[in-house]
């Protein structure tokens, strides 16, 4: 989920095993299945960890189910940890993702539903399942609960989204004011949702246009005239069907990033038949050959191209994809709308269909399941080079040369990052942005850390400081030092965040050793090296930063040695959530 004004939960991801307990068919294409079973309690797990109760508080919460096949076998699912499961790769093919329908607080059960489909791994399973089966589930790993602030809702998607939508109406308190637009296979499917809210469903009856092609939802969206004040927009089904209305509403409409929810729970195959929803990890795994072994001479070709990295970031900043689901389908449209001459813009649209981004039949583009990837906020927001920070990625061309002589890449200016941030506004604005995406699932747990948690006067320094002190005051006097301040304000606990990148260690002990001196406590919130040989993004990220800066990214050894020397006698680490952002390791630092 990308930042919103969402309040947002988080919990750490535990395997649970439930049974069906009940199957009700509330619809001819939508089957209600009660699971249950004692994992939903709190207790024990083994290895020392604690298992928490299960909770879904938001609408659109989901677990994600491990499905067995036709023959019940599964490969081994995976390992617990603390605060997330370690999931086996091979068993990910047999997982799907599902709206939790309803809960109550307490109870050990909960209620999914199933969308029936011609085929399919989940719906194969869920229509013949039977009271007294088993599966294994996690989840919710985080609840987005209802924002109330906004003075009206809208609530759009096809019958996938329909459970949310559903839970939505019936929690919804009296008073909250909204629209909902539903599609739906037949009229059949139309069910009825008691609410106490204000709100005006439509339902709109695909009949046999085959599902995930209908332009109905986007037509709808089009028609709407939106009631005065602030409000909040959550969107689901199909991704490329939805794709258009993400564009209409942020920016016909001009609705705020956060106040803009759009969700691709499935994909349709470009010429098969409508396929299950599915998890992002499934749908955006690569395509390979049936069964013919991978040769290293193609691998290594492959990942010596520089084709896709330049295409896919250029047709993101123009916009490319978007225009063909907003039915700009002719490269003469394409470049009216991109305001690039047709000439030189039809070999970039060669280029996408070499890359099975784009199809061409007939002087008329459309986007493959792999184009529509490229439509979503957030392959928007890490690709298009409008923004300044992603634009850093391209210096990667002169690692050469920054290896060979320690100077930030040229294309750069030769200067490092800090500096170039502290006399370019946008840059710097795009980095605490970047820092605030990352931190969206950190914020919570960073606020419960007991040195946080129990200061009575904070200091908050960095990228995204103003958004981390707004988290984390909870009524609470929050200091925000200046660049080169000295000497910082007291305070008990200071939290700094990405803020020894792109220093060297000189300045870095300084900085470190001026927040420990203004209090006894220092959280340091840091990117380090130290996955860098194990995650091909976090080296990406190392390498950008290097040549960004002139100086490698610090490991979590180096970090704790700068720590050491500006002061700290006592050094505790933590991992934060799920441990899967860049900005989940921590250190806190005692004097």
């Amino acid at each position: 989920m990308p930042r919103t004004s969402r309040p947002l939960q988080i919990h750490p991801i535990v395997l649970r095993r439930a049974e069906v307990v009940r199957v009700v068919d509330v619809s001819p294409n939508l089957r209600r299945l009660t699971l249950a079973g004692p994992d939903l309690s709190e207790g024990e797990m083994g290895a020392g960890y604690s298992r928490p109760e299960f909770r879904s508080d938001g609408f659109d919460d989901h677990v994600k189910l491990v499905v067995p096949g036709a023959d019940g076998a599964l490969p081994r699912i995976g390992t617990q940890e603390e605060n997330r499961f370690a999931w086996n790769p091979e068993v990910l093919a047999h997982t799907r993702d599902y709206t939790v329908r309803s809960w109550e607080p307490g109870a050990t059960s909960f209620e999914i539903d199933v969308v029936r489909h011609e085929q399919g791994l989940a719906a194969d399973w869920a229509f013949a399942a039977q009271p007294g089966d088993e599966v294994h589930f996690a989840g919710p790993k985080s609840c987005a609960l209802r924002n109330d602030e906004v003075d009206w809702h809208l609530l759009v998607g096809d019958e996938t989204a329909l459970p949310a939508i559903s839970r939505w109406l019936e929690e919804a308190p009296e008073g909250t004011r909204g629209q909902a637009i539903i599609e739906v296979p037949s009229e059949a499917d139309r069910v009825s949702v008691p609410s106490k809210a204000e709100v005006e469903v439509t339902w709109l009856v695909r009949g046999r246009t085959p599902a995930g092609t209908s332009t109905q939802l986007a037509d709808a969206v089009r028609r709407l005239v939106l009631p005065e004040g602030r409000g909040y927009a959550w969107v689901a089904g199909e991704a490329l069907t939805i794709a258009p209305i993400r564009r209409h509403l942020r920016h016909g409409l001009g609705l705020p990033k956060e106040d803009v929810e759009v969700s691709g729970y499935w994909r349709r195959a470009a010429d098969q038949p409508a396929t299950e929803p599915a998890d992002d990890a499934e749908r955006l795994m690569p395509i390979t050959g049936d069964d013919e072994p991978a040769d290293p001479v193609d691998d290594v070709h492959e990942m010596s191209e520089l084709l896709p990295p330049v295409v896919t970031r250029v047709a993101v900043t123009l916009g490319i994809c978007s225009l063909i689901a907003d039915g700009h389908d002719t490269a003469a449209a394409l470049a009216r709308e991109t305001a690039v001459a047709q000439g030189r813009l039809v070999p970039l649209l060669d280029a996408l269909a070499a890359l099975g981004l784009v199809e061409e039949e007939s002087g008329r583009y459309r986007n493959t399941a792999r184009g529509g990837v490229l439509t979503e906020e957030s392959a928007i927001e890490h690709l298009s080079l409008d923004d300044p920070a992603n634009r850093e990625a391209l210096a990667l061309v002169d690692l050469l040369d920054v290896l060979r002589t320690g100077v930030p890449a040229a294309r750069l200016g030769g200067l490092a990052r800090p500096r170039r941030r502290a006399t370019d506004a946008a840059l710097d604005l795009a980095h605490h942005e970047r820092a605030a995406e990352e931190l969206h699932y950190v914020l919570e747990p960073l606020a419960a850390l007991a040195p946080v948690a129990g200061a009575r006067t904070l200091a908050v320094y960095g990228d995204a400081a103003g958004r981390v002190a707004d988290a984390l005051a909870g009524g609470r006097a929050v200091h925000l030092p200046g660049d080169g301040e000295q000497p910082w304000p007291q305070h008990d606990c200071a939290v700094l965040v990405g803020t020894l990148e792109g220093r060297d260690d000189e300045e870095g002990v300084g900085l470190l050793r001026a927040a420990l001196t203004g209090g006894t406590t220092l959280v340091l919130v840091e990117r380090t090296s130290d996955r860098a040989a194990t995650d091909d993004h976090d080296a990406e990220d190392a390498l950008v930063s290097l040549v960004a800066s002139g100086l490698p990214l610090r490991s979590g050894a180096a970090v704790d040695e700068l720590l050491r020397r500006a002061g700290a006698v006592a050094l505790e680490h933590h991992v934060l959530g799920w441990g899967f952002s860049p900005l989940s390791r921590v250190v806190v630092a005692h004097v």
